[in-house]
């Protein structure tokens, strides 16, 4: 349940930190390295946050599928 709740406290960071990486570097295709670059951003602040990674990715996931479907992230063309 711990977790749970860490990681939804973390929800307005990821929105945050996904929007800055896409607006800094837009388009589809780099999707790997940005998670790269969140997973990095993060393990940085703490440490810890590595035994969670798996759950947090997923969270990415879903956020930007929804924010791709919604077109909150724009496919380049």
């Amino acid at each position: 349940m711990q977790n749970i709740v860490v990681i939804l406290q973390l929800i307005p960071a990821l929105v945050a930190a996904l929007k800055a990486i896409e607006d800094a570097i837009p388009g589809s295709g780099m999707g790997e390295q940005k998670l790269s670059a969140v997973r990095a951003m993060l393990e940085v602040i703490d440490g810890s946050i590595s035994k969670l990674w798996p759950q947090i990715s997923g969270v990415i996931g879903v956020l930007v599928n929804l924010f791709n479907a919604t077109g909150v992230f724009k496919k380049s063309t």
